[in-house]
């Protein structure tokens, strides 16, 4: 038999527990629980974010950087050694950060499955991304695919959850230019980490 879920008017079979349109809780069991208040114990300094913006570069003053070096190149040669020292010390840097955020520990709740994190985020990058985004389980683990990249979610025991990125064998093939590797991890990060605190309404709730 077919419902019509409240918050989207899209159709539904009666014995699925979220809308497969907008991840709204179906059932009433379902609807008390996401009612609740958000249960955490994160550590005070996990992240929270307010939107999917990438996360913020840390190598903003390399074009400063090149710009200054290619001056100098107009007036002797030690502008071609700091255009080397820029491209060295950034590229250091873009790899330092990119390692860093699979460090990052983003805020999350209590007592919650692998099982719950899919069926409410599912329908949610479904509707919201299509084809251009990939969900799936590879063992125990919940993998979102973007942009040639995959994102390992990993759930901690101190209520924060951390996303994995790699290359996928696509983006291992075609990834040449360094800075835009870097934008995409930047980016899928912060879409993915979005994403799933957001269903959870843990970035609404602080």
């Amino acid at each position: 038999m077919e419902k019509i879920c409240k918050k989207c008017n899209k159709t539904y079979e009666d014995d699925i527990l979220y809308c497969p349109s907008c991840g709204e809780a179906l059932s009433e069991k379902e609807q008390i629980a996401d009612s609740v208040a958000i249960v955490s114990n994160a550590p005070a300094d996990a992240i929270v974010l307010k939107s999917s913006a990438p996360i913020p570069s840390k190598c903003g003053w390399t074009t400063w950087g090149y710009i200054t070096g290619l001056i100098l190149c107009a007036f002797a040669g030690v502008g071609i050694i700091v255009l080397l020292l820029v491209f060295i010390i950034n590229h250091f840097q873009m790899t330092y950060h990119r390692d860093k955020m699979r460090r990052m520990k983003f805020k999350f709740v209590s007592n919650v499955s692998s099982d719950d994190i899919y069926n409410k985020l599912q329908p949610v990058l479904v509707q919201k991304y299509g084809s251009a985004i990939t969900f799936d389980r590879e063992g125990d683990t919940l993998t979102v695919g973007y942009d040639g990249l995959m994102y390992d979610i990993n759930v901690g025991e101190d209520d924060t959850f951390s996303l994995w990125w790699r290359k996928s064998i696509v983006g291992a093939i075609f990834t040449i230019n360094e800075w835009k590797f870097y934008k995409k991890v930047r980016t899928g990060t912060a879409i993915v980490a979005y994403e799933i605190q957001s269903v959870f309404n843990i970035n609404k709730s602080c």
